[in-house]
């Protein structure tokens, strides 16, 4: 597989405080493609592009402009490692934004999630990456809990099980 494009260094910055309140919940081993140790999957913003480099079923994503404007964020939890570019193309196929999303989207970041992680986990780094973005398009983003953050969610005794069952011990004992 090629490497994807590099990850620009303004998107780069942009990203830092997004990846300091998700990157306890990311699929690091799902991110392995990521730019240089980052666990950031950049692509060119096309489904089928999306569907052969992310092979993940929970993200959360973020499409941006050809000036590294931040456009969109959005989640996606769903059976299958193309969840990814196949959401995408529900974007890209919306009979009224559709077309102008094509036109304005030309990166996608990535950032995987666990497989199977729960929803409320999902929505809430959905929330929190929208609340320090804050993308030109969409506005239905969950609201965010100010005073817990996703690795919170995950941490408390009952998720705890659920998540290191779903994550595995990898990160633990790499």
């Amino acid at each position: 597989m090629s490497a994807g494009p590099a990850l620009p260094a303004q998107i780069s910055r942009a990203l830092r405080p997004v990846l300091r309140l998700v990157g306890p919940v990311l699929d690091l081993p799902a991110a392995g493609d990521g730019c240089g140790g980052s666990p950031v999957v950049v692509c060119p913003a096309g489904p089928a592009l999306l569907r052969r480099r992310v092979a993940a079923s929970c993200a959360v994503y973020v499409a941006w402009d050809s000036r590294c404007g931040c456009r969109y964020v959005g989640s996606v939890c769903r059976q299958g490692v193309s969840a990814v570019g196949d959401r995408l193309a529900e974007h890209y196929g919306h009979p009224t934004a559709g077309l102008a999303r094509q036109e304005a989207w030309t990166l996608l970041t990535v950032l995987p999630l666990a497989d199977q992680a729960a929803m409320e986990v999902v929505r809430s780094a959905e929330g929190w990456t929208a609340r320090l973005l804050n993308p030109v398009d969409g506005s239905a983003h969950p609201r965010v809990d100010l005073a817990q953050t996703p690795a919170e969610l995950v941490s408390r005794p009952s998720r705890q099980a659920q998540f290191t069952a779903t994550v595995g011990l990898e990160r633990d004992t790499a």
